[in-house]
């Protein structure tokens, strides 16, 4: 069995890193865990955007959903298809609906709600976690 001497070892490290051959070395390996610390950082970046992005459009979704829905029962109010003064107490003139395609996790359901002097229609959409509110208020 040989032995390595320590003083050996050193005195060629220090050769190695004094000449040109050990600056390249440790270039090299600096360069590397920089470009490894970037593409580390790039994906962190890339999930917390995505996840962003994904939360954004379940609150987009909902939003639409609420809206178009509100949108369209106001305009029957307005044309006088649908008569508010029939409504004597809460109403559920939207029943709570869940199948829509390409959507998991969703429901959107309106009610009209009776308070003195007014009724509110109040639309409820909700896209998993994300739910949006479309309420508006007519004079009785």
């Amino acid at each position: 069995m040989r032995r390595i001497r320590c003083d050996n070892l050193i005195k060629r490290t220090t050769a190695i890193l004094g000449n040109n051959e050990g600056t390249s070395l440790v270039l090299v390996s600096i360069l590397a865990i920089l470009v490894l610390m970037s593409v580390v950082i790039l994906r962190l970046a890339t999930t917390t955007f995505m996840a962003s992005s994904n939360r954004q459009l379940n609150q987009d979704q909902a939003y639409e959903l609420a809206a178009s829905l509100g949108a369209s029962i106001d305009e029957l109010i307005d044309s006088g298809k649908y008569d508010l003064d029939s409504v004597v107490s809460d109403r559920n003139i939207f029943p709570k609906k869940t199948d829509f395609a390409g959507l998991s996790n969703t429901s959107v359901e309106a009610w009209i709600y009776i308070k003195p002097g007014a009724k509110i229609l109040v639309v409820t959409a909700k896209v998993k976690n994300a739910q949006y509110v479309y309420t508006k208020e007519y004079a009785s």
